[in-house]
This record gives structure tokens, sequence and C-alpha cells, in this order.
């Protein structure tokens, strides 16, 4: 192994533990079979820390809409319904987790 299918460019698209038609074998250390194997190890990095990303900004967004609310620059009312029910089921888990979570800290101590 491994025995690589490549697509019309050239590019490697598979690797293949037993050789088929049109298939040549390439040593596992060759450079393009390391580089197939690295790159999607990449895509999968990248595409894990682009949704931790989406979900911290989608904190911030929450943060900044509550925000400019308090400092009545907005009224809650004027957004869209289906960003006050988004807003609200949040802010209702949140409550709930807070709740369910003991803290071990009185109020005078802090992290």
């Amino acid at each position: 192994m491994p025995y690589i299918q490549r697509d019309d460019t050239g590019r490697i698209t598979a690797l293949l533990q037993h050789a088929a038609p049109d298939q040549e074998y390439l040593p596992a250390t060759h450079p393009e079979v390391v580089a197939f194997l690295t790159r999607d190890r990449a895509d999968h990095a990248s595409l894990h820390a682009l949704a931790e990303s989406d979900a911290e900004i989608a904190r911030v967004t929450e943060d900044l809409i509550y925000l400019l609310i308090e400092k009545n620059l907005i009224l809650f009312t004027e957004l869209p319904q289906a960003v006050q029910s988004k807003l609200l089921a949040r802010e209702k888990l949140r409550t709930s987790l807070r709740g369910s979570i003991d803290n071990f800290l009185d109020d005078s101590e802090s992290i």
C-alpha cells in the first residue's frame, strides 16, 4: 500500500490498499502521499477551528446586542421576531445552566 487514485488534474483523491486498473503505486513516505494525508488533517483542523470561532462570534454578537439594548440604542422589540426568539431561548438555557452548577466559591472569592 498505497495505490493511488488521481483526478483529471493529477491530484491524489484516494488511497487504496489493492491495485485496480489505471492506478499507480507510491510508497507511503512519498511526498504526494504525505501531503494528501496531511491535507485532510489540516482541513479537518481548520474546519474545527472555524466552528469554534463561529461559536465565539455568536456569543460576541449576542453580548453586543444586549449592550445596545442596555444603552437604549435599540429596542429588543425592534429586532426581527426570529432573532428575539433565539436570544430568549439562549438566555433561558444560560440561566438554567447557571442554576445547575454549584458554585464552590463564596461571594467574596474569585478565580
